[in-house]
């Protein structure tokens, strides 16, 4: 044996006796306890035992064997726990495959009929429930139903290399650990009775950090069984080894106490000696990787003349910080937490900080700032009016100790100027980020910007208009203007169709910006419109901006002139997979609509007054109704529909419940409530029951996407609720999909008129 091999066979055997020094440790303390034989009625009659120590207990444990395996197959461990102070219930129960029903039926007696200990011992009204192999998926499935019906009184769940089967451990744990409540796994090597370590990937989904140890060193499925293991299946799968039935012993004992106490003993987690000694010795691994975050680096400062402080605002979300590092810049550094420094001159300087955490993990961010020596820096500022292409700008600097001297003006199209007060036209209409930079008698700068639009006098729409096919990037924005004669009435501004998301903004008189308008809807989608009964003679301007890029928008710009009243156009759609037919709602309040013109979205026209058509194929189609009176006065309107061709929407009626829906993962189940009325006071959407995880997408006018929706509660389980006030009068989609598979889930729609 060479030195290496002998130091850690040596740190083994040393490990070995620190095991058993701390089990002795944790033995010692306890006094010898009774064990009863009995019968008692927990999910139907069956044989148990109770292990009862001396003296008050913190809590029980119900502890399950597994798969072709007894009570009896348990007793050292129970024994083992007892003796450490704690009560515990071991009972005969068929496991097979989790075996879901049974496991529900116990945990529902352990709430409305609870077991009672003999002797006249009060049960503790704390419980952790614990089971080996198949037994660890029965206690699974015990504790989520536990707390799905709010038992407080569990206080964690421990498995022994547990078996997954159907419908499968995760979900009833997940549901645990939302509630706060640890879940602890002790697993073994891969073998012939746990040959796929099938528990691994179910405990690595679990959303807390920890979830347990794998002992990795001739551990064997039965570890867990001690000196009461035995029979065929003990000869099958492998003798327990003295070694890892002391670690799944010491950290049972461990976590159990912890989980009574509400504390966290660091020995046994992460970072603590035995875990640490634990992967050391190559006697075991975590379950899943520790992943440590990072620090979150920042600071604020304040500047009085030549000197600053500052104030560290770092954070760390899974740890605490440990060090500074701050680099001023002018070869000066400090390491304390919320330093002073003194510059020696004024000036532009980039100040760092670099914290590092507990983990070593750091996280660094500069900062430039600007030292004076007393002096006051200017303040610029200006406004501006145009006319058109052509805008006049008017510096309105201010500098308290001085004046300012110098202008530098950078108009957003390439080109600038040094005057206080330039004029400059442009090239074409569009919106332009202006700037402008002062320098006061001190030399010290200041810089101010703001976004202008400029349009053309050639964008004035004629009355009625109908501008299609608009689109724009985010934050970029098409401008529009009409020019509204004197007696006017009902002017009407909208946008339809397309994709992604637009914003109408309407302003009398001056182009409106994000924060100067007369009106803005600011919906969701690309329907909005803008009614103005009585608007005012002369220049209106619209201007369509994009929230989220859009493409394909139509806009609509209409009034009414100052004697006959123009029709109003309006209709209804109803669909049948590839044929819809359509409703003309139209009116005249002066007159009789005398023609009608029907733009299908797919190049085929009519003008009957109800027409049916038939699409060739599946898709989304903007459908126009163009509509005239007696008196040559026209209007129009637009509204987006979805054809199927397999029926694959269905529809749903208000006040309808779609039942027992059921969907494998990532499958999307389409829904449509069509003709919502107008005037809808509230527009409600509801999915609720079953098991799973459903989503529910909801989208107006035409079927949402994972990407493309105008409302998603997107919780965990069944239970999500859409609500919308005031809903577009039209068609509304609802998508179900499957986050994880799901069945038994409820759909519902409804509305109320105002």
């Amino acid at each position: 044996m060479n030195t290496t091999q002998g130091t850690k066979t040596m740190n083994k055997i040393l490990k070995y006796i620190s095991v058993l020094c701390i089990q002795l440790l944790l033995v010692v303390t306890a006094n010898a306890g009774e064990k009863i034989n009995t019968n008692l009625d927990l999910g139907g009659n069956r044989a148990a035992t109770w292990y009862l120590p001396d003296g008050q207990a913190a809590g029980w444990i119900l502890l399950q064997h597994g798969f072709q395996r007894n009570k009896g197959h348990l007793d050292d461990m129970a024994t083992h726990l007892m003796d450490n102070g704690f009560i515990v219930l071991t009972i005969n129960s068929s496991v097979t495959g989790g075996n879901r029903n049974l496991a529900l039926q116990v945990a529902d007696d352990i709430i409305d009929n609870p077991p009672t200990p003999p002797n006249g011992i009060t049960l503790p009204n704390q419980l952790i429930v614990a089971g080996h192999s198949a037994g660890g998926l029965f206690v699974s499935h015990v504790s989520g139903q536990l707390v799905e019906r709010n038992f407080d009184q569990l206080k964690g769940a421990i498995l022994f290399d547990p078996v997954d089967a159907n419908p499968g451990m995760q979900t009833p744990l997940q549901t645990v650990v939302d509630a706060g409540i640890p879940v602890l796994s002790i697993l073994a090597n891969s073998g012939s009775c746990n040959s796929s370590n099938n528990a691994l990937t179910p405990l690595r989904s679990l959303t807390d950090a920890f979830v347990g140890i794998k002992l990795t060193d001739n551990s064997k499925h039965f570890d867990v069984e001690g000196s009461s293991t035995g029979g065929l299946p003990t000869w099958i799968c492998g003798t327990p080894q003295v070694k890892n039935t002391n670690y799944v012993k010491t950290f049972t004992t461990g976590w159990a106490t912890d989980m009574f106490n509400g504390t966290q003993t660091p020995d046994f987690y992460p970072g603590g000696s035995l875990i640490q000694q634990l992967i050391a010795d190559d006697d075991g691994e975590l379950i899943k990787a520790i992943v440590t975050l990072p620090p979150s680096a920042d600071f604020n400062y304040l500047v009085n003349d030549l000197a600053v402080t500052f104030s560290d605002n770092s954070s760390d979300s899974d740890g605490q910080i440990i060090s500074y590092a701050w680099d001023f810049g002018d070869g000066s550094s400090s390491t304390q937490q919320n330093p002073n420094h003194t510059f020696s001159a004024a000036g532009t300087y980039t100040v760092s900080l670099t914290v590092t955490d507990n983990d070593l993990n750091e996280d660094s961010i500069s900062k430039n700032i600007t030292i004076n020596d007393g002096t006051v820096g200017p303040n610029a500022s200006f406004t501006y009016a145009q006319d058109f292409l052509n805008v006049s700008f008017t510096d309105t600097s201010s500098d308290s100790d001085g004046e300012v001297t110098a202008w530098l003006w950078d108009f957003g199209d390439g080109a600038s100027s040094a005057e206080a007060n330039p004029s400059h036209t442009y090239l074409q209409a569009g919106s332009y980020t202006v700037s402008l930079q002062v320098t006061d008698n001190d030399g010290l700068s200041d810089s101010f910007s703001q976004t202008i639009n400029v349009n053309s006098d050639n964008d004035f729409l004629n009355n009625p208009s109908q501008i299609s096919g608009l689109a724009a990037s985010r934050g970029n924005a098409e401008y529009f203007k009409m020019n509204v004669a004197a007696g006017a009435r009902d002017l009407r501004f909208a946008i339809n169709g397309g994709s992604g998301d637009a914003d109408i903004y309407i302003r009398y008189g001056a182009v409106p910006t994000t924060s100067e308008w007369d009106y803005r809807p600011y919906r969701n989608g690309n329907n909005e419109t803008v009614n103005i009964a009585a608007p005012d003679a002369g220049v209106w301007h619209i201007m369509v901006r994009a929230y989220n890029s859009f493409s394909g928008v139509t806009l609509n710009a209409s009034y009414q002139e100052e004697g006959n009243q123009a029709p109003i156009a309006a209709f209804s759609v109803a669909s049948n997979e590839l044929t819809a037919s359509f409703t003309d709602n139209s009116n005249d309040s002066d007159g009789s609509i005398t023609a009608r013109l029907w733009t299908f979205g797919d190049g085929a026209q009519s003008s009957e007054q109800n027409p049916v058509h038939s699409y060739v194929s599946a898709g989304t189609y903007t459908v126009t109704l163009a509509v005239t009176d007696d008196q040559d006065a026209t209007d129009q309107v637009s509204q987006t529909i979805t054809v199927s061709e397999d029926g694959s929407i269905t529809e749903i009626v208000n006040g309808e419940i779609k039942s027992n829906l059921s969907a494998a993962d990532g499958e999307e189940l389409m829904f449509v409530l069509k003709n919502v009325p107008p005037a809808t006071a509230e527009l409600r959407f509801a999915i609720e029951g079953g098991s799973g995880d459903a989503d529910i997408y909801v989208r107006f006018g035409a079927p949402p996407t994972t990407s493309t929706y105008d409302y998603r509660p997107y919780l965990f389980g069944n239970n999500e609720t859409v609500t919308i006030g005031n809903a577009q009068a039209g068609d509304w989609y609802v998508m179900v999909r499957a986050y994880d598979a799901f069945s038994g889930v409820n759909l519902q729609a409804s509305h109320t008129a105002n």
